[in-house]
């Protein structure tokens, strides 16, 4: 029987009761510093419009959110179906502009002095245990190989930042390597995928974040930062994927220390307040943008064009230093603080990790568990593009796909799991983009979807079509069973769309 996971009342009373988590942070983030502690925020206000600053700003702590919860999505936001105003085209193929001030030095002369080292301590929530990132600084420092991992969504890849060496993580990356590396031993990757969610991420994980391919046996990265605070309201899992990214990081044969970076829109929007739970009871180092930013732009010490591009959603590479500077903050943090003896891995979840360690399958896939039939998705999509400063690693290449002409014989795969996702593409080519229904051992299911896209008279249609579509992933979550089964999955072309478009990217699956 399917598990009722998905149910938001059960969901906002298990977050609501870890918010209360807040009063127990550890000791160290009751030590933060006088310009931290008088730190001037603001709740977050997702329908405000940001052109003026207001007169004044109200005091908000930088432990656990006492702002309202932000899983719904703001009343702003842009004329697309996505809940998170998703945005309607790929920012990595849009020209970046260099209108704001790129050093913090430029712009700091501008407003009284002070105001950027308290944006920046407003950033830092915590450092959690200490414990890893002791050990992986003196790794570093004695000139070991350490590398540091970034997966988020399109702020982390670099969207309209105008090098890669501007972009958040190269610039703290680099900040690391200077201060504690030796030489070359600190290497750096980057994971960012534009316009995708943790449910995405989970299921590409193994492949973006573990050097497979390059280095033999795999190397696991040893810091790893997670930033989905500003994809994840159309996450169809309500948390539960990026819960499972966490523990499945966590989990690691090498020991990772793993943060929380918590990114914003100009509209305010993001979703720390669902996440910071996480973090609390993982005890995991966290950096919020939004604490910094919001109340320096209401303050009128920087403003929103100088922060985020024209689209309201990507930094500027002013913006980028921005970010960078508060994570070397909380590195200097925890390089500063007494380190914890140890770190022992919750036993209990807060939502839960029904999609921990997932496996990816695609056309690449040879386990002979898993037996597919394409039928007449047999062609090749190469719209899902190639990473941004990586441009010859197609993102999401190796797929089945569906045109005009390929027929109408059903894709069939055969294999035991317990949970399944299908990530397919949108498009707002609205003549050409097909829905398909999906089975599962002979039966119509109906996907979750998202919190936007589940309401559907046809209850086994996928439609691949979306006015705010551009050809970026969607996500839909075919199976999640308690107990593992061989199951028997048929994706067909919906009754009348025969000649029409759709391709399915990728699975990911649990056993």
């Amino acid at each position: 029987m399917r598990k009722g996971r998905w149910r938001q009342t059960l969901l906002c009373g298990t977050l609501a009761a870890m918010m209360s988590l807040g009063a127990c942070a550890k000791e160290d983030d009751a030590k933060t510093t006088a310009a931290a502690a008088s730190a001037e925020t603001t709740s977050a206000n997702a329908t405000q419009e940001q052109t003026t600053a207001p007169e004044t700003s109200a005091a908000v702590t930088t432990e656990a959110a006492t702002t309202e919860a932000s899983t719904e999505a703001p009343t702003e936001a842009p004329a697309t179906e996505a809940l998170t105003q998703a945005p309607t085209e790929d920012p990595t193929k849009v020209a970046p502009t260099t209108e704001a001030p790129t050093t913090t030095e430029e712009k700091t002369t501008e407003a009284p002095m002070d105001f950027y080292d308290k944006m920046i301590a407003d950033s830092f929530i915590q450092t959690g245990n200490t414990a890893r990132m002791h050990k992986i600084i003196e790794k570093a420092k004695q000139g070991e190989d350490v590398t540091i991992a970034y997966i988020g969504g399109s702020i982390t890849e670099g969207a309209l930042a105008t090098t890669q060496e501007k972009t958040y993580a190269r610039l703290s990356y680099q900040y690391f390597a200077d201060t504690f590396g030796i030489g070359e031993n600190v290497h750096f990757l980057n994971a960012g995928f534009s316009g995708t969610p943790s449910t995405l991420g989970i299921i590409r994980y193994d492949r973006d974040m573990l050097t497979r391919g390059y280095t033999t046996p795999v190397t696991y990265p040893d810091i790893i930062f997670i930033e989905f605070a500003v994809n994840d309201g159309d996450d169809p899992t309500f948390g539960e994927a990026y819960e499972s990214m966490i523990r499945q990081a966590l989990n690691a044969p090498n020991e990772p220390a793993v943060f929380l970076l918590f990114s914003v829109f100009e509209s305010e929007f993001n979703l720390q307040d669902r996440l910071m739970p996480l973090g609390k009871h993982y005890d995991l180092p966290m950096i919020s943008i939004k604490n910094a930013v919001i109340p320096q732009i209401h303050a009128g010490n920087i403003t929103n064009r100088e922060f985020f591009a024209r689209d309201g959603y990507h930094p500027m590479d002013y913006g980028h230093q921005i970010m960078c500077d508060c994570i070397t903050y909380c590195f200097d943090r925890i390089a500063e603080a007494e380190p914890d003896a140890s770190y022992t891995m919750p036993e209990t979840t807060v939502i839960g990790n029904s999609f921990e360690n997932m496996t990816m399958i695609d056309t690449t896939t040879t386990d002979p568990a898993i037996v597919i039939n394409p039928g007449s998705f047999t062609a090749k999509d190469k719209t899902s593009g190639v990473f941004q400063f990586d441009n010859k690693r197609e993102k999401l290449g190796d797929n089945w796909s569906h045109t005009k002409n390929s027929g109408s014989e059903s894709f069939t795969m055969r294999l035991n799991c317990k949970s399944l996702i299908m990530a397919y593409k949108r498009s707002n080519n609205k003549s050409a983009a097909g829905a398909v229904e999906v089975l599962v051992d002979g039966e119509p299911v109906k996907p979750l979807i998202s919190p936007a896209f589940n309401q559907k008279a046809n209850v086994a249609r996928v439609e691949s079509y979306s006015a705010g579509g551009w050809n970026n992933p969607w996500l839909a979550i075919i199976l999640d069973e308690e107990t593992a089964a061989d199951h028997t999955i048929e994706v067909k072309m919906a009754e009348g769309d025969e000649e029409k478009e759709f391709t399915i990217f990728a699975f990911g699956y649990t056993k």
